[in-house]
């Protein structure tokens, strides 16, 4: 998943970017970092976190292959702007400014190699989106009591004596 926060830095004016990464379900890398261009559309610096995603996503393509896990199918990536996603999986789309073109040329090798491929997600669903997710985290991190009283929420059944299920 990933997502651009225009304009998020006040003094520069540049975007952040939030990229999360998941193998199986479970999140391995989390980036959430100021971008190093100033845009003034959204479309660029949604762009821009793009391109970030796809980096990390082969970088850790290559990381598991190195540690010896076959890697089958492609990875799929979800962005909440239409027009990137669009522009991004269209081989045909042009541009209208030249400096989005290295962005959109790592994005669109990608895509087109098969190893990647960009998906439209409504923005009240991107877990990237640093608005959307502190809403999402904020009953993980702050549960109020014992976290000791979990096990006794499990299903009675499931204490075996020795076991590990707990």
């Amino acid at each position: 998943m990933l997502d651009a926060n225009l304009q998020h830095c006040l003094i520069t004016g540049r975007a952040m970017s939030g990229i999360l990464l998941f193998i199986n379900q479970t999140p391995v890398i989390w980036y959430a970092k100021k971008q190093e261009t100033v845009e003034t559309a959204t479309y660029g610096s949604e762009f821009v976190a793009a391109r970030k995603a796809v980096q990390l996503a082969m970088g850790l393509r290559l990381t598991l292959r190195y540690l010896g896990v076959p890697i089958h199918g492609h990875t799929r990536l979800f962005g909440d702007n239409q027009s990137v996603v669009t522009s991004g999986t269209l081989p045909f789309s042009q541009l209208s400014k030249r400096h989005h073109g290295l962005s959109y040329h790592y994005t669109r090798e990608a895509i087109a190699s098969g190893a990647v491929t960009l998906q439209h997600i409504p923005g009240e669903i991107n877990a990237a989106d640093h608005h959307q997710v502190w809403p999402m985290l904020q009953p993980l991190l702050f549960l109020r009591g014992d976290t000791a009283d979990l096990i006794s929420l499990q299903d009675p059944t499931d204490r075996e004596k020795g076991s590990d299920k707990l």
